[in-house]
């Protein structure tokens, strides 16, 4: 099984966009811009329901496009993110935060606050661009190598989100 690594970096200030690194076995694969920025507004809010992307460790499992609608989500899937420490699980365990994804979607329009073409603020997932989505599922959609079994994943994906 081969190990994808996905770094987030994000600023302190979630209404601007960070970085991801897409690693796997070590070596960085692409890097793209990413915005951690939930619906409920500037601030600390990652503990909420809607809230920034909180930071800390994931698993990751990817997930069919046909599972949301094309504009808000894009239409290369997703990948679900569990989390397995820091502010992550706190939000999960203390406050019944779930539901975050890495995602595409529709890209802001001429009014949107962010500017024409930028990445559009979440429910409190992490969004990408059309084409680093599209990457992304080709990666982890792989097919399985001859000596893996049936129940398998091909892919170990880890990601890890932080602040800079």
């Amino acid at each position: 099984m081969s190990s994808i690594h996905i770094e987030v970096i994000v600023p302190k200030n979630r209404s601007q966009s960070g970085t991801a690194q897409v690693k796997k076995n070590g070596r960085i694969l692409r890097q793209f811009e990413v915005l951690a920025r939930g619906s409920k507004g500037p601030g600390d809010t990652q503990y909420f329901k809607e809230g920034n992307t909180p930071v800390g460790d994931y698993d990751g499992t990817f997930g069919s496009a046909t599972d949301f609608p094309a504009d808000s989500y894009g239409t290369h899937g997703y990948v679900r993110m569990k989390p397995l420490s820091g502010n992550a699980l706190l939000a999960e365990q203390a406050f019944g935060r779930t539901g975050i994804l890495i995602h595409s979607g529709t890209l802001g329009g001429p009014s949107y606050w962010r500017g024409y073409g930028a990445l559009r603020a979440t429910k409190g997932c992490l969004r990408v661009r059309e084409e680093d989505m599209e990457f992304l599922q080709k990666l982890l959609s792989q097919p399985k190598a001859a000596n893996q079994s049936h129940s398998e994943a091909p892919h170990e994906v880890r990601i890890t989100v932080r602040e800079n």
